[in-house]
């Protein structure tokens, strides 16, 4: 015997006892209950036989083109984390972990590492020694050029000691003539002999003392001169340097900039291999102290897959990591390729579990619709992808369930409710429909129905939008046989039966 079969047997009993017309009560008994189209499901009853609803909705039912499929991770939802060299690995994370932008991964100790820090260290030295360099071709020439801003004042001081002399020589010239016409004089005196020859002696002593003084003098202008000639071309020298040293400094430049350019690709290299940005590498040189590898998640995600265990040597390239964002999902179903000409991209989409479940009450899945460039040429079926608004919390990739696309905005909705919630009982097809007055009734309703999608059927009455119509447990209150007319006869609007036709009076 199933779990429901002792409320079975109760509702059949009910049933039984209203099956036929009740006789009249004698006299002193109560009467027995009315006939009616109303089933009691008082919550243990609702519990126990799992009794669920669903609303009733307005839906373009024959607008509506419903395909199977599952949700899927796209592509720019995964990330996969490589060791970026050869080395010994030792995991942070374990698998199906929830991880974060910047959460550890994995720590790579790699021996090819430091060689490629060598080629970091000796590349920035040699940067380091250029600039050194320069900084000193830098300093000579601003040291000649503040030597040259000597010149022309030593130059200029040259040339006052050289006049002085020639004045100076003049003088002495001057004193060298007088004193040898005193001479010349003295002597043709003498001649005459009225001279004296201590006057004349003298006038020689004193001319012997000025050609001495010119003689000097005439030396001295000439060294002076000497030297500002050599001052001269000193100044020369001097200035004819400076190009040269700024032909130094300028290839000095040329290779630093070569050299700088190398260290930086060198280090654009080093960055690109261990997949971090080159501001990281370089900030503070941290490229020197960074001993081992440690890789952290790009991307908000759960890790999907771990394909190393700690400790074990892995060569570069390797995958070790995948991660998958579960908040970025799709939905990929596949629909014949006949219904192409209904469908287009942008169209409406609606992503709806499975029916049955516990997700058959989810929320659904909002978004477009996209075609796909793939299709199956030998089963004539298109692939139909719906990018979503927001996932569902239910939501998994490779869970299934159903697209909805309305390829018809501008249809009239038609009030539908659940295929599900739909039941044969005899000619009958028939649904129970809560009591909008007493929740703990269900009504047992026969309406004409339309169109239906397979999951949503067209009903023309009985019920209005929003009613709530049994899904769970529709079988068993039709087992019940509750609510069913008792030969010819007809239900009024407050569910009492009433045998025969309706009359004009009522």
């Amino acid at each position: 015997m199933t779990k429901h079969a002792p409320w079975l047997a109760l509702l059949l009993l009910l049933a039984a006892c209203t099956a036929d017309p009740p006789p009249p009560a004698a006299a002193g008994e109560t009467a027995a209950p009315a006939v009616t189209n109303r089933i009691d499901i008082p919550p243990a009853v609702v519990q126990n036989l799992g009794i669920t609803f669903a609303k009733v909705e307005r839906r373009r039912i024959e607008q509506t083109l419903r395909v199977p499929g599952f949700f899927e991770s796209p592509p720019e939802a995964r990330r996969e984390y490589q060791a970026m060299l050869p080395g010994r690995v030792r995991l942070l994370v374990r698998q199906y972990q929830l991880v974060e932008t910047g959460t550890p991964l994995f720590i790579l100790e790699a021996p090819e590492w430091r060689r490629v820090q060598q080629e970091l260290a000796a590349a920035h030295s040699a940067v380091t020694q250029l600039r050194a360099g320069l900084t000193v071709l830098e300093s000579e020439r601003t040291a000649a050029r503040e030597t040259l801003k000597l010149y022309p004042a030593r130059i200029a001081a040259q040339q006052e000691l050289l006049d002085a002399s020639a004045t100076h020589l003049a003088r002495l010239q001057e004193a060298r003539d007088h004193w040898q016409a005193r001479v010349d004089e003295l002597e043709e005196l003498q001649r005459q002999g009225a001279g004296k020859a201590s006057e004349l002696a003298e006038a020689r002593g004193q001319l012997k003392s000025a050609l001495a003084g010119v003689a000097e003098e005439t030396e001295r202008g000439a060294e002076i001169s000497e030297q500002g000639a050599a001052l001269q071309a000193e100044q020369s020298e001097r200035e004819q340097t400076l190009p040269v040293l700024e032909s130094r400094i300028a290839a000095a430049g040329v290779e630093i900039a070569n050299a700088e350019d190398a260290f930086q690709r060198a280090l654009r290299a080093a960055a690109g291999t261990l997949g971090m940005p080159v501001e990281t590498l370089s900030a503070g040189d941290a490229w020197r102290s960074l001993d081992t590898l440690t890789v952290t998640a790009s991307a908000p995600g759960t890790i999907e897959q771990i394909r190393a265990t700690t400790g074990a040597w892995v060569d570069a390239n390797n995958e070790l990591i995948s991660t998958v964002d579960l908040t970025q999902l799709r939905f990929r179903a596949r629909a014949l390729q006949s219904d192409l000409g209904l469908l287009k991209n942008g169209l409406p989409a609606r992503v709806v579990p499975p029916q049955g479940g516990t997700l058959e009450g989810a929320a659904p899945a909002e978004g477009l619709l996209y075609l796909p460039v793939e299709a199956d040429p030998d089963e004539r079926m298109l692939d139909l992808l719906a990018e979503l608004d927001t996932p569902p919390a239910w939501a998994r990739p490779g869970v299934s369930g159903e697209l909805e696309v309305v390829w018809d905005a501008t249809a009239e909705p038609v009030l539908a409710l659940p295929t599900r919630a739909i039941v044969r009982d005899g000619l009958d097809m028939v649904f129970f429909v809560r009591d909008y007055k007493d929740p703990n009734k269900v009504i047992r309703t026969i309406s004409v129905l339309g169109k239906s999608d397979g999951r949503w059927t067209e009903v023309e009455s009985g019920v209005m939008e929003g009613s709530e119509v049994v899904i769970e447990g529709v079988y068993e209150l039709k087992l019940t046989g509750g609510g069913k007319p008792l030969g010819e006869g007809h239900f009024h609007a407050d569910g009492t039966w009433h045998a025969g036709k309706h009359s004009d009076s009522e």
